[in-house]
């Protein structure tokens, strides 16, 4: 984490830049409406893949605080922005969060590790933002034990899935034999497809988990179609389907997704 960028709590910055949807969430839920928050990353795109605006450079120059995930540090669009805006480095904070942020359990870690951030730069509200990290966390629990009643894990241990790399973790917590996992479709080989292919049908996997942002969605298509499996297209980020602007409702619409994947399946 690096140093902070204001001195007194009059100094707090009224625009946040947020390098996903998923950080400019929780920081709208522990702010109030005179913080106002741009996410930088567009919530259904490739993180490392699009391209990158000349207003978002000029947003990177403006923001009063950059808050980013330590995984975008190694981007070279994310890297090669913040050259160009020559955003000053006391502006930039690092949030060290690791793993996928649509879990419950790194969602609540991440309200926390923001709770701190803006604390440490408006502590005479710090009561306020703890308060409000405290009912986020207790709502996204509640939030996680809804999921576990629509898809209970010994339910889901009985089927076998191929999934998305990115959502692999998303998958596993859920409760899913996981048989093996791929990378973006356009990375494949004729030979990784017809490996794909061959193991689904030798494990019988039921289910072909898709990520929204890895884009290629045809071929996760192509593959659950040769194996006899359902295809599902999950998100990893809020706001990347229509009407889920906030962890929860994206959330629940993967769940939603997994559920209505699950009743597609034929009985045996």
């Amino acid at each position: 984490m690096l140093t902070g960028c204001c001195d007194t709590a009059e100094d707090f910055p009224t625009e946040i830049l947020a390098g996903t949807s998923l950080i400019a969430d929780i920081v709208a839920d522990l702010t109030d409406a005179s913080v106002s928050t741009y996410t930088l990353l567009p919530s259904s795109s490739c993180p490392s893949q699009f391209d990158m605006k000349a207003g978002d450079i000029k947003r990177l120059q403006q923001a009063g605080l950059i808050l980013l995930h330590p995984w975008q540090l190694q981007l070279a669009n994310i890297t090669r922005s913040l050259d160009a805006a020559k955003a000053p480095g006391n502006r930039v904070r690092v949030v060290e969060v690791p793993g996928n942020w649509m879990l419950p359990e790194a969602q609540t870690a991440a309200v926390t590790a923001l709770a701190a951030i803006v604390s440490d730069l408006h502590p005479d509200k710090q009561h306020v933002f703890h308060e409000r990290a405290e009912a986020r966390r207790k709502a996204i629990m509640e939030t996680a034990a809804r999921a576990r009643g629509i898809i209970p894990e010994a339910a889901a241990a009985n089927h076998v899935t191929l999934c998305n790399e990115m959502q692999a973790p998303f998958v596993q917590w859920l409760g899913f034999d996981v048989a093996d996992t791929y990378a973006r479709p356009e990375d494949w080989s004729v030979a990784e497809a017809e490996r794909l292919v061959a193991l689904g049908k030798e494990r019988g996997a039921t289910l072909i988990i898709d990520n929204l942002q890895s884009g290629g969605l045809r071929m996760s298509a192509t593959l659950a179609r040769d194996i006899g499996a359902v295809n599902v297209v999950l998100s990893n980020f809020p706001n990347g389907f229509p009407g889920t602007p906030t962890w929860e409702a994206a959330f629940m619409e993967n769940i939603n997704r997994v559920k209505e994947a699950l009743a597609r399946i034929p009985t045996p």
